[in-house]
């Protein structure tokens, strides 16, 4: 039996056979809300209405004809800009350029002329997200049999945004000459069609150790005459994108004891002393990203992105304004801060409050929004991996966290963080205070480098095999470290 499902707003209409899961309903239709545990039913971020009552897509079958409601974007703040370095112009081919940050969450595209004038930019959110919020459900939904969606949609999006920047400039897609697209290993795989069962089992062997350049056409054919760069990853978890940021920042070069921060659903890090290069990746999870928060967002219209303490009271901004409807990464990071002055949470994390809801202990915010125990143990989890992850990697080139003399905080989260409050719950070592430098979306910058410069191609191959990789759960103290940095100070 066949039926009908009508989408509001927008009217489309949709067949579905009975029994059929509603999300994976509106996934092929490229109607699916995000659903950041990949639909396991555990975030509840996936709620729509179905004839009048709200439901989980990912826990409702078709058993009727359904009206279904599903909310609407809300404009999500994506960075674009990003600090590089200039270089010399001489692409491996001449034309329009087009450079990639392929992220896990969102997309970011970048139009440049022939002498590398930036002409447009546009963003989007990854349209993977309805098949989870992190890479690891994004590769257990691959292995599931859905490899040849998440491949799919990923390409309609870039295709979208290449449309999007053309027409701005006035450019045709048949001009482009080049593509470059950065993205972690698993992003990267998915984009090129390469299943990333590698990514599942240790050793987490990375595919694309080689740098390279082949015909676009087969990956995006709005291009035909472009060429496609593929650049090499470090590890299985330190991708391209890292090796676009080290470009970007040219901290390959530096003479003092640098760390590089990209802190995003995966934390990879960075860090150089005495011209050695150490790179490592924590299992920070969505936490940062709003995706495992119970009223957590991402940094769109209605999210608080800052708090403070005003006379003792917690205030906080709103993006665009009005009443709050959930939190982001930035604004978790500055309550969670205000919260340990006020004495409202313990050195271990636990709410000093005795009000309750669903059995847990909560700070309420609003009449409608709170923080759960389980909230704050999420970001406990994500803090003290990264926290963790730069200790090892300085006791590894035998230094510590406070011979580091420049913290480079990279993309769209670490430059809406306060490093005031991120050094105040301990996600930052509290000897790097004063240090820290936001900069932007550098991967993006390095993709673009990477478009302008076939040298900037050879310099990736390098740097892959410079910068050696530490898996941390391989060292003997990891589970201490981890377990100390997950405390507050």
């Amino acid at each position: 039996m066949t039926h009908h499902i009508l989408i509001v707003p927008g009217r489309a209409r949709l067949e579905a056979a009975d029994g059929a899961n509603l999300l994976e309903v509106l996934r092929s239709a490229g109607y699916a809300p995000a659903a950041p545990c990949g639909g396991a039913g555990r975030c509840r971020k996936c709620r729509v209405t179905v004839n009048g009552g709200e439901a989980l897509a990912c826990q409702t079958a078709v058993g009727e004809d359904m009206t279904v409601e599903v909310p609407a974007c809300s404009g999500e703040k994506i960075l674009t800009a990003g600090q590089a370095a200039p270089v010399p112009v001489e692409p491996v081919k001449p034309g329009y350029l087009i450079a990639f940050d392929a992220g896990t969450t969102t997309l970011v595209c970048f139009l440049l002329s022939p002498s590398g004038e930036e002409l447009a930019a546009e963003s989007m959110s990854n349209p993977q997200a309805p098949y989870g919020a992190d890479v690891i459900s994004r590769i257990q939904q691959a292995m599931d049999g859905k490899m040849e969606e998440l491949t799919g949609v990923l390409r309609r999006g870039m295709t979208e945004l290449i449309e999007k920047c053309c027409g701005q400039a006035g450019v045709s897609p048949e001009e482009i000459g080049v593509i470059s697209v950065v993205g972690n290993p698993c992003m990267q795989q998915l984009f090129l069609g390469i299943p990333p069962a590698n990514l599942a089992a240790v050793p987490f062997v990375p595919v694309l150790t080689e740098a390279e350049i082949r015909r676009a056409e087969q990956y995006l054919p709005i291009c035909p005459a472009a060429d496609l760069l593929i650049v090499p990853d470090v590890s299985g978890y330190v991708g391209a994108d890292t090796v676009a940021g080290v470009l970007a920042t040219r901290m390959y070069e530096s003479k003092a004891t640098a760390l590089m921060v990209d802190i995003g659903t995966n934390g990879e890090m960075v860090l150089i002393h005495r011209g050695k290069m150490t790179a490592c990746s924590t299992a920070a999870g969505p936490a940062l990203e709003g995706a495992n928060i119970r009223f957590g967002m991402r940094g769109a219209r209605g999210a608080i992105d800052h708090a403070w303490l005003e006379d003792s009271r917690l205030r906080w901004s709103v993006i665009g304004g009005g009443d709050a409807s959930g939190i982001c990464g930035s604004g978790m990071i500055d309550i969670i801060a205000a919260l340990l002055e006020q004495k409202l949470l313990n050195c271990r994390g636990r709410i000093q409050s005795t009000e309750e809801r669903d059995g847990q202990r909560i700070i309420p915010l609003t009449s409608r929004l709170y923080l759960t125990q389980e909230d704050i143990r999420q970001v406990q989890m994500a803090k003290g991996a990264i926290s963790a992850g730069i200790r090892l990697m300085c006791a590894h080139l035998g230094i510590t966290a406070a011979d580091i003399d420049e913290v480079i905080l990279a993309g769209a989260f670490g430059s809406f963080l306060d490093p005031g409050s991120a050094c105040a719950i301990g996600l930052l070592p509290q000897e790097l205070s004063g240090k820290i430098v936001p900069a932007g979306n550098i991967a993006g910058a390095g993709a673009k480098l990477l478009a302008l410069s076939k040298s900037q191609l050879a310099v990736s191959q390098t740097l892959a095999r410079r910068i050696e990789f530490i898996e941390l759960a391989g060292f003997p103290a990891f589970q201490r470290t981890f377990a100390k940095s997950m405390m507050f100070p």
